[in-house]
């Protein structure tokens, strides 16, 4: 059980720095829990330690919700760099400060989240039956004949790509000698179009999140990159030619981003609804606030950790100076979105966190006047304890199938949590203050989207229309304009890069039992980019 333990606290450190990196670096969030049961089969054959199939679950289940947690963080709060570059800047010059606020900020959205999803366990788990994808398929992966052949697959694509990360940024006495990229063309105008410089970029874990996507990433990218070049930047040449290309793009990209919004926003109301329907037998939608105040008061325990958890969240929000009235607001409406988060995730193992985070933020913003940096942190807030709570069930379906102690299982997930939150805040600066966030590293397409939503009123009224009408015609023909959204913001080599590992999925017969290898492929190089981070802020 110790060794449990000390595994649960390195796994959770582990999934924190690696998915903290990739939510940044790309507009997508993986699961990290089956690589983390792989890891953890692994290490303990090196070490030749035997492991039970619980004590797996258990460090997995706990390992994970740091995957989730940074993901949360590092798709929202870098939007607080974009909408105001010099306060970040300011924050960022005081490490102590800034690593404190955002881990107190992410324990708090933790804690809710954990809450609320150990209130639901049951009725969601037991009573409706949901599948909870992801929990199924790490049960079946812990639980399989063929894991130490995984296990070797994981293993050798984490040291092949530590090997070429050393090759190619060069430690200590070894030189780097593999470039960062090959041009493939240089650019070159055609009337009104710019053909532009291609290259191949030498990134090992854009091919790996590519792989692992496949055409949900590839084909979105594509027609981003290619709507850019054909379609917006010869508007913006033909019509607009006294704006530079970056404020037509981003005028463009913003239209795109509200009308995504405003049409994702329609569908909440409607998915609420059916949840107090479902959840209330068909009854009035107050029988569910009723029965949740039922719930608690036949559980003593469960009441009394409500309320120091609501006594935590107070205090911590009026530490970003929320007014009582804007507290009440989040707390009720986080908890509402949450559950429905769950709902979804738990019938197709996807946690659609953007979607309910600009659901709450986006009133706040209008009805209580909220400043960028509370806006940013209601976007946080949201994300951080939908995932958690949906990653908190995913882990006690995976313990049910293996067979774990209730009890034990949400000691091992509250210890990840708060290993997780404490961790989030120093890997989040240390990655920051190493890489320039809106470069290619850490080009965190997500909050640029969310700050492009929050400024929408300083842009051109005609380009927005355009950018509105193109992201009404892909929801016409089912592409998602998130992802397209990438294509149009990222620097072309970026979605190259993520377009081939997707388009190299479609050649493979089985790509399933090849997700291992590039697993540990992006893992190592997420790893490999915290590891330097750390090198060059200690030399």
């Amino acid at each position: 059980m110790i060794l449990a333990l000390v595994m649960a606290i390195f796994f959770s450190i582990f999934s924190t720095a690696t998915m903290m990196y990739i939510a940044m670096a790309t507009p997508i969030g993986p699961w990290i829990a089956p690589t983390i049961a792989l890891s953890i089969i692994v290490l303990a054959r090196m070490i030749c330690v035997r492991i039970s199939a619980s004590n797996i679950a258990l460090v997995t289940a706990a390992g994970s919700i740091g995957g989730i947690l940074a993901t949360a963080i590092g798709f929202s709060f870098p939007t607080l760099y974009f909408l105001d570059a010099q306060l970040f800047s300011a924050w960022l010059a005081r490490p102590l400060f800034f690593s404190c606020t955002l881990s107190l900020l992410s324990l708090a959205a933790g804690l809710f989240g954990f809450w609320i999803a150990d209130l639901f366990e049951e009725s969601l788990i037991d009573e409706k039956k949901l599948p909870f994808p992801i929990g199924q398929l790490v049960a079946r992966l812990i639980l399989a004949e063929d894991q130490l052949k995984q296990g070797v697959y994981l293993l050798v694509g984490f040291f092949s790509v530590t090997i070429f990360s050393v090759l190619q940024d060069g430690i200590g006495l070894i030189k780097g000698i593999i470039p960062k990229s090959i041009t493939v063309l240089n650019s070159y105008s055609w009337g009104y179009f710019l053909v532009p410089t291609l290259s191949f970029e030498l990134w090992p874990m854009l091919w790996a999140i590519g792989f692992i996507t496949g055409h949900v990433i590839a084909l979105p990218l594509g027609v981003g990159a290619l709507g850019r070049y054909v379609l917006a930047e010869p508007i913006n040449r033909m019509f607009f030619p006294a704006l530079s290309s970056s404020s037509f793009l981003f005028a463009f990209c913003s239209g795109l981003v509200v009308v995504n919004a405003l049409l994702s926003m329609t569908k909440v109301p409607k998915q609420l609804y059916s949840l107090f329907r479902s959840s209330s037998g068909y009854a009035a939608p107050s029988s569910t606030v009723v029965r949740c105040m039922q719930m608690l008061s036949n559980h003593k325990r469960r009441l009394v950790v409500a309320l120091f958890l609501m006594f935590f969240l107070g205090l911590t929000l009026t530490y970003f100076n929320f007014s009582p009235l804007v507290q009440l607001y989040l707390i009720s409406f986080t908890a509402i979105c949450t559950y429905q988060i769950i709902i979804i995730a738990g019938k197709i193992g996807l946690a659609q966190l953007g979607r309910f985070a600009t659901f709450v933020m986006i009133p706040a913003l209008l009805l209580f006047a909220v400043d960028g940096v509370q806006a940013v942190c209601i976007a946080t807030f949201v994300e951080i304890a939908g995932g958690v709570a949906t990653d908190i069930l995913f882990g006690r379906k995976m313990g049910r199938m293996v067979h774990n102690d209730r009890t034990l299982m949400r000691i091992f997930q509250l210890l990840g949590l708060v290993i997780s939150a404490l961790t989030a805040g120093i890997i989040f600066w240390l990655l920051v203050n190493h890489f320039q966030l809106g470069s290619a590293e850490l080009f965190a397409q997500r909050a640029q989207a969310r700050q492009l939503l929050m400024q929408v009123q300083q842009f051109n009224g005609i380009i927005l229309l355009i950018g509105a009408l193109f992201g009404l015609l892909l929801k016409y023909v089912k592409i998602n304009p998130m992802l397209v959204l990438g294509g149009l913001l990222m620097p072309l080599n970026l979605s190259v890069g993520l377009i081939m590992g997707g388009a190299l999925a479609w050649f493979v017969r089985n790509k399933e039992q090849y997700y291992p290898f590039w697993s540990g492929v992006f893992a190592a190089q997420s790893v490999w980019m915290l590891v330097s981070a750390l090198i060059q802020t200690f030399r």
